[in-house]
């Protein structure tokens, strides 16, 4: 855990007056840290605490700003994700004359991650949140896309079957020992995507491939490449969740040379099937709402949503 190490968020005040400062926290400030950034009292601050133990998530990547008088008035938590990505939470903005000093402690914070293995940040906002929207695009952040996150029951009794498929198609489980073909195979999908375009070249697919692979519990069997004349054209790729509740569709993608044969909707209801009456609530997934050929095909196998978030991302300064 680092000690508090802190640094002025701009030149001191006309007037001479001391300005805030961002500091990284240290054990010894914790539970104050967290507080702040659940906008609770302690021991709401203590539930977070013991959530983050419980669950292993890390708490050694967390900056305050710290008010003239030494309190602390907003943090910024960052969690560091498989495939060099991290989250980042930050504390509602205390007030309108807050958006700039807490765009710098987000600024601060990202910044601070140049000795750490992790090349974009990002963080998921209530689409009605304006005040975060504002902080985080003061931290430089930009917008990426509006997420929906869609839900359908799992399957049960054949309720969905496989379906037959043309000569020239078939569907096989991954074989984790061919990384390189599902490497070329995830590029060949990103080509002319609908799906958060604007993330095209801000990761490598080698560090998405093992972001997809530590989502949840990653299962083989569930991994799904479609071939046409025996060549990989498309995946769907689901894993169990954590805690076991659900299934996450984590991707699914076709390639461009073989959109419009309706093969999407046919890989997914192969994966559907292969689902039923496995354990658990639901079957979860997140979507570009610009994506509307993606959206359509989910609708018409079940999905409905669930909620509604705003994705945010900018890569960490080298």
């Amino acid at each position: 855990m680092a000690k508090d190490t802190e640094q002025p968020i701009s030149d001191p005040n006309p007037d001479g007056t001391p300005d805030n400062s961002v500091v990284r926290i240290g054990p010894d400030r914790l539970p104050e840290a967290i507080k702040a950034l659940v906008r609770g009292d302690k021991a709401a601050a203590r539930r977070f605490l013991d959530y983050a133990e419980a669950s292993e998530l890390p708490l050694d990547l967390i900056w305050s700003l710290i008010t003239p008088k030494g309190n602390i008035a907003a943090t910024v938590l960052v969690t560091p994700s498989a495939g060099r990505t991290a989250m980042v939470f930050a504390s509602r903005p205390p007030a309108d004359n807050r958006i700039a000093d807490m765009g710098q402690l987000i600024r601060t914070a990202v910044d601070g991650l140049r000795d750490q293995p992790i090349t974009l940040a990002q963080a998921l906002l209530d689409p009605g949140a304006r005040d975060e929207h504002r902080i985080f695009e003061a931290g430089g952040f930009n917008r990426l896309a509006q997420l929906d996150y869609l839900e359908r029951p799992i399957p049960r009794f054949k309720t969905i079957t496989s379906p037959t498929l043309d000569e020239d198609v078939t569907i096989e489980a991954w074989n984790p020992e061919e990384r390189k073909k599902m490497i070329s195979l995830l590029e060949s999908t990103y080509k002319d995507t609908l799906d958060c375009p604007g993330l095209t070249g801000m990761r490598s697919t080698n560090d998405i491939l093992e972001g997809h692979i530590a989502s949840g519990v990653f299962t083989p069997k569930w991994w799904h490449v479609l071939h046409v004349d025996g060549k990989p054209e498309g995946v769907a790729l689901f894993n169990r969740s954590s805690d076991g509740n659900t299934i996450e569709l984590v991707y699914l993608g076709i390639s461009r040379e073989i959109r419009g044969r309706g093969l999407g909707k046919i890989l997914l209801t192969h994966g559907l099937s292969a689902l039923d009456g496995e354990s658990g609530r639901a079957i979860v997934l997140a979507v570009d709402r610009e994506n509307s050929p993606a959206i359509h095909l989910y609708r018409r196998l079940g999905f409905r949503v669930s909620v509604k978030r705003v994705a945010y991302v900018r890569q960490v300064p080298i």
